[in-house]
């Protein structure tokens, strides 16, 4: 039988060994000189732990990563509706008025068109309100809550028609905000509610909208006078959240 020979691996001589470590040594240099053709590395390490740094402390203060900025401006339809507002309180004399009709078409259509008829802090009537429930889609969307009034139409698919909250568009719900009785408290009637547990959940809800992203205060809504008894007490089911 032919025997079958085991070849033993290679193994570095003594004499190569320090061949070996001659060139670690002399890519050390090679390595120091790349890190000094790009200074830029250790200041982007540094930017780093100092961005990390400003999110954790804007987190543990405010509870929001960017202390609590106005991120709505990234939105098209919030720019819009800012500088009108902004426009509005400032008064701007006539012949600015008219410069801006020389200047909004060409960028901003829909700025134009409503620069006149454009008015801040917005009233509405219970009437005027309910047309402002989605089924329009030339129209916002808004929510009243207790007298408040908010745009939530970056949020079509809940608040709009066939969205889950759809209930609460184009009316001040506010008795089913403190109550979770989506069904039958969608009235602003606080009547039989107990007024201190009512005030703090309608802040809250208010808090909510006023530092969401999505959502923004544009007005106020004027029911008339509440009349016959106050809503019974809620016998469906409740629910959380919006």
């Amino acid at each position: 039988m032919s025997s079958v020979r085991h070849r033993k691996p290679n193994r570095a001589s003594p004499a190569s060994l320090p061949s070996q470590l001659d060139t670690e040594t002399e890519d050390e240099p090679r390595r120091r000189d790349e890190l000094a053709e790009n200074p830029f590395i250790p200041v982007l390490k540094v930017l780093i732990l100092l961005i990390g740094i400003n999110f954790l402390v804007s987190y543990y203060i405010t509870s929001t990563f960017f202390w609590n900025n106005d991120f709505r401006l990234l939105r098209p339809r919030y720019r819009s509706f800012a500088l009108l507002k902004a426009l509005h309180q400032t008064g701007i004399p006539e012949v600015a008025q008219s410069a801006l009709l020389q200047v909004l078409p060409k960028s901003s259509p829909i700025l134009a068109s409503t620069f006149f008829t454009f008015t801040f802090p917005r009233v509405f009537s219970d009437a005027t309100l309910a047309l402002y429930d989605g089924s329009n889609p030339d129209l916002p969307i808004y929510v009243g809550l207790n007298g408040s009034v908010y745009d939530v139409t970056e949020n079509g698919r809940t608040y709009g028609p066939g969205g889950p909250y759809h209930h609460f568009a184009g009316r001040d719900a506010a008795r089913a905000f403190v109550t979770g009785c989506f069904t039958t408290d969608l009235t602003h009637d606080l009547r039989g509610l107990d007024p201190v547990a009512a005030d703090k959940d309608i802040a809250g809800w208010k808090d909510f909208f006023e530092k969401s992203a999505r959502y923004w205060y544009v007005g106020d809504v004027f029911h008339p006078a509440i009349t016959g008894p106050p809503p019974g007490e809620c016998q469906g089911p409740k629910r959380s959240g919006v």
